[in-house]
């Protein structure tokens, strides 16, 4: 599940409540004269930033500085006073009551403006924002005069109502200075500098923020947030309690993609700024955003305390009266109508809407609790507990009069999902109706409409109506290909079901419903590295017929992986403490960072404006048909929570099957054979030959005659499949305890895998398009790093078993014979390698590696799962002389992003470079970034190799590929399986006929294309 979660700011509010029956502050409130209109000099504010001044009907009037388009500050006209009245007024009066509804204030303080003019001064902090802010009340010839604004305006402020009262000329306005006793009561209320235009660029990007989180684009959301973040501590610090909103925004969102412990250190540094910050509800953010985390993980029980947790934090800042309210008693409910004391004071502060924006954040929090609870207590089988749930987010939001379209969209979309899960469907469906109208007026043509559209296919179908269920899907998988965005196999799998039943009922048009039936698959794919091999294959075609215009989306892309980059060290960096002058740096990079990434996504625009139809995350059919050679097959397989969807494309057809298994099925299955292929203690148990019987009857035995007919099969796989390599499925009758005669696949058909359809196409169409002349480079023979240098990048304290384990990987002599094997069967000199000492990652990254066909490495491969503390999969190299710590051993898929490829195979002869089971998918951080770095195929291994075994594997396959005797890396590599199983006990030991030996190494990419081309052959 992922999550468009209540993220707590005023443009999230804004987002919410922009709705009829609302009772709504007037539009002075939000929106004013832009600066750019002629306005009043009233000189510069405390940044430099110049300042005017723009009057207003009522008498009111509004100050701008800088580039911010919102008023900096309010300047308004009291009533008649007294002197011994101000300090009262100050302290409480309507006028402040405004104010508190927004701001935390301090006890006012006594001054004196415009030469001697008695004033009070209240130091305050917003709410929501955390930004400093600075109100005044000042007295003249026997009136009170009122102004407010973010902290640098307060000379600007003083000024105005020199203005307004008419003590300051207006001509002299923008001249006129600021007492010294005042300049210095500025400086020290400005603990932090910082412009107007900082606070308008941070609005901006936490409305962008929300409307992406609302949009459930959640990788736009983050890129929001994290520079609303860095804007914020770079302003106000790292440890200002202010922060906490757009922290516990980013961490929402990047749980939201799945990025688990990034948001788990968003959420621990909240924790401890939440209970200082100026916003009362900052800890039931809190505990509502650990809840849908918590959810995004499926740790029902857990998201549920934290909801109630959250639900009860919320609750205790609302009236109770609301939270009991029935909807026939909305109409003039007290949130929505603040009337002013008899007799009192009428101003108000502008900035500050009539409805309480405490009251309001904390209500909403506390309907969309009750929502996410009817979720968690339905998953857990309370249905009962779930309907009174959805009831009481349903009562309190109408009681109020709080729907505004998207939240009641999501109420809609909520009950229907439970009434669906009751056996409703037709409830359901009409549910989704009015959501997906309530999604189109609040957020048309996003994520939240085709999901609706997808939702409602799917309950549709369970009412009986096919037609219209095939046209809900239609329209939902129509929407997220034009969004360039995927969707869960959960979702997307009841439409599957659709277009496969509305074949069946028309055969004549089962053809065409198959093609789109496919289509939609892919949408399940749309993985991180689906999408960037499809990036970079795009690139690479770009550069047969224009280098220029490879370099150019090249740079773009560096660019953009540069500034992620430096974000993610940035987060990393707050989070630790004394970390100010690193913060700093960064800050710096990161300005620079963006300036290139401006100028590089101008020149790709210029250079190769057609680059993003290039990119294809779906393909038809038909593409893929058309790219097949006579004797080679596509196999795509979609995994949901129901069955599995099996779509094999050969000889101009596609054909369609269903198999029983659950993706959770699979899953078990596939952890069942991966448990039978690792060693123990008593050496390897026996092969479990009966589950992986149960795969292929399950993924490939629907095809078995079509098979007949094919040398060659690309593999599609999802879900755990992924961790599974497919030559060791047996095709037939066979015997755990016979594996060298067991009918295993790899002895049917050459087999290579592709994350989804569009890398297929994309990876075929750049084939050939290499301009590499030198056959092979290899790299190997580290070495090992000592404990001190380990200790010096793993910290004993934070990770104690970490240096040890790093410095005592041992030496691979049989992969130091691998390369001396690879470099004699390619003819290559000392030149083309880099061994032992000079292995490290210096030369690796100065090395010109993009001449080179085939890049060798075999050494270690470490992903996080593998050693405590690691951050992000690397290849171990030696460390560089005279080295203090182990940072430069250590080849890390940043790293490698760097580099400037043009390889057709990339070899990791390294443990578990492909990811492994629990690698999430077939490609590991590691071995992507190899393909966006310029490869085209990778040979990588699916589990920990023996080093003997996979050296004489890799350097037998390489022999094959030279020789051009076995079609591409993927023939080459089934030619060298197989000579090891058929050697079993001639030979060979019989063991080495068990999986574990000869079946983890996979080829991942066009796999079938020839490594060696032109000269270097």
């Amino acid at each position: 599940m992922r999550i468009a979660g209540f993220i707590h700011t005023p443009a999230a509010l804004a987002l919410l409540l922009t709705v009829a029956g609302c009772s709504k502050p007037p539009a002075s409130a939000y929106e004013q004269a832009s600066s750019t209109s002629t306005g009043l000099p009233v000189g510069q504010n405390s940044a430099g930033e110049g300042c005017t001044l723009q009057r207003l009907a009522d008498g009111r009037a509004d100050i701008y500085c800088g580039s911010w388009d919102q008023p900096s500050a309010h300047v308004q006209i009291g009533g008649a006073a007294s002197a011994a009245t101000l300090p009262g007024l100050a302290a409480s009066s309507p006028w402040r009551a405004g104010l508190d509804a927004a701001y935390v204030c301090e006890a006012p303080q006594p001054a004196r403006i415009l030469d001697g003019v008695p004033a009070e001064i209240l130091p305050c902090t917003q709410r929501f924002g955390g930004w400093p802010y600075v109100a005044l009340a000042a007295e003249i010839d026997g009136k009170v005069y009122y102004a407010d604004g973010v902290q640098p305006a307060l000379p600007a402020m003083q000024r105005g109502i020199g203005v307004v009262s008419g003590r300051v000329p207006a001509a002299a306005a923008g001249q006129a200075g600021v007492a010294q006793s005042d300049q210095l009561l500025a400086q020290r209320l400005a603990a932090h500098a910082f412009s107007s235009g900082d606070v308008g660029q941070y609005d901006a990007l936490m409305a962008l923020g929300a409307q992406a989180n609302q949009a459930e684009n959640f990788p736009a959301a983050v890129i929001a947030y994290r520079a609303a973040l860095a804007l914020q501590q770079k302003k106000l610090g790292a440890d200002n309690p202010g922060t906490v909103i757009p922290m516990l925004a980013l961490g929402l969102n990047l749980s939201n993609q799945g990025l688990y412990a990034q948001a788990q250190a968003q959420f621990a540094t909240a924790a401890a700024l939440a209970p200082r910050a100026s916003d009362p509800t900052a800890p039931a953010v809190l505990r509502y955003d650990e809840a849908l985390d918590a959810l995004n993980q499926g740790q029902s029980q857990r998201a549920l305390a934290r909801l109630q947790e959250a639900r009860q934090a919320y609750a205790a800042l609302v009236p109770p009266a609301l939270l009991q309210a029935q909807p026939q008693a909305a109409q003039n409910n007290a949130l929505f109508s603040i009337s002013a004391p008899a007799g009192a004071d009428t101003l108000l502060a502008d900035q500050v809407t009539l409805n309480s924006p405490v009251t309001q954040a904390a209500l909403l929090g506390v309907i969309e609790c009750w929502r996410y609870q009817a979720l968690v207590l339905e998953r857990i089988g309370d249905r009962a507990g779930s309907d009174a749930a959805i009831a009481n987010a349903r009562r309190i939001a109408s009681a109020n009069g709080l729907e505004p379209p998207s939240l009641d969209a999501r109420l809609d979309r909520t009950r229907a999902v439970l009434a669906s899960a009751n056996g409703q469907p037709a409830a359901a469906a009409a549910d989704l109706a009015r959501a997906a109208a309530s999604f189109n007026d609040a957020l048309p043509g996003s994520r939240p409409v085709a999901q609706t559209d997808l939702l409602r296919g799917a309950a549709l179908a369970q009412s009986g109506d096919t037609q219209a269920a095939l046209s809900a899907c239609r329209d939902g998988i129509a929407l997220l290909r034009k969004l360039r965005l995927g969707g869960t196999a959960g979702l997307i799998g009841p439409c599957l079901d659709v277009y496969a039943k509305a074949a069946t009922d028309d055969p004549a048009r089962a053809g065409t419903l198959h093609g789109e039936m496919f289509e939609a698959a892919e949408l399940t794919q749309g993985s991180v590295t689906t999408q960037e091999i499809a990036q970079a294959a795009a690139r690479l075609a770009s550069s047969a017929s224009d280098p220029k215009v490879a370099s150019a989306i090249r740079a773009q892309q560096d660019a953009q992986h540069r500034l992620a980059d430096l974000y993610q060290q940035r987060d990393q960096a707050a989070h630790a403490a004394n970390n100010g002058a690193a913060l700093a740096r960064l800050d710096k990079d990161i300005a620079a960072a963006t300036a290139r990434l401006q100028q590089a996504g101008l020149a790709e625009q210029a250079a190769a404006p057609n680059y993003g139809q290039l990119v294809q995350q779906v393909v038809p059919a038909t593409e893929v048909l058309k790219l097949l050679r006579p004797d080679e097959a596509f196999l795509g397989i979609t995994t949901t929570p129901r069955h599995s969807w099996l779509f094999f494309l050969h000889a101009g057809r596609v054909d369609v099957a269903q198999a029983n298994e659950t993706d959770r099925g699979m899953a078990r299955l596939v952890k069942q054979v991966r448990a039978s292929i690792e060693p123990g203690t008593n050496g390897l148990p026996a092969f479990d030959m009966a589950d992986a019987a149960t795969i292929y009857a399950d993924t490939l035995g629907p095809f078995a005659a079509q098979m007949a007919g094919v040398h060659d099969l690309v593999v599609a796989p999802s879900g755990a499949l992924l961790a599974l390599p497919f030559a060791l499925l047996p095709t037939g009758p066979a015997s755990a305890t016979d594996l060298a005669h067991a009918p295993w696949l790899i002895r049917q058909t050459t087999l290579a895998y592709v994350p989804a359809a569009a890398n297929f196409v994309s990876l075929r169409r750049a084939e050939g398009t290499s301009a590499a002349k030198q056959p092979w480079f290899g790299f190997g023979d580290f070495r090992p790093v000592s404990l001190a240098q380990a200790q010096a990048t793993y910290s004993p304290a934070a990770c104690p078993q970490a240096a040890a384990e790093f410095a005592g990987l041992p030496q691979l002599p049989y992969a130091k014979l691998e390369l001396q094997a690879a470099s004699a069967i390619f003819g290559a000199g000392p030149q083309d390698e880099l061994l032992g000492a000079g292995f490290t990652v210096p030369d690796v990254e100065k090395a010109d590696l993009k001449n080179f066909q085939i890049l060798h490495f075999a050494t270690h491969a470490l992903l996080p799962t593998d050693l405590p503390c690691q951050a992000e999969p690397a290849i171990v190299t030696s460390a560089p002389a005279g080295a203090a710590s182990a940072d430069q051993a250590q080849l890390t898929t940043s790293d490698v992003m760097g580099l400037k490829l043009d390889a057709n195979l990339v070899v990791l002869s390294a443990c578990n470079t492909g990811g492994g089971e629990e690698g999430g998918e077939a490609l590991s951080g590691l071995a992507r970034s190899f393909f966006f770095a310029g490869a085209r195929a990778m040979l990588v291994t699916q589990w920990s190799v023996n080093d003997q075994v996979s050296a004489y594997l890799v350097a037998d396959t390489l022999s094959r590929l030279h020789a051009a005797s076995a079609g591409g890396a993927a023939g080459s590599l089934r030619a060298a399986q197989l000579a090891l199983i058929s050697g079993a006990g001639k030979g060979f030991p019989a063991q080495i006929a068990d999986p574990f030996y000869w079946a983890a190494f996979t080829v991942i990419g066009d796999g079938g294309a020839e490594a060696l081309s032109g000269s270097g052959k």
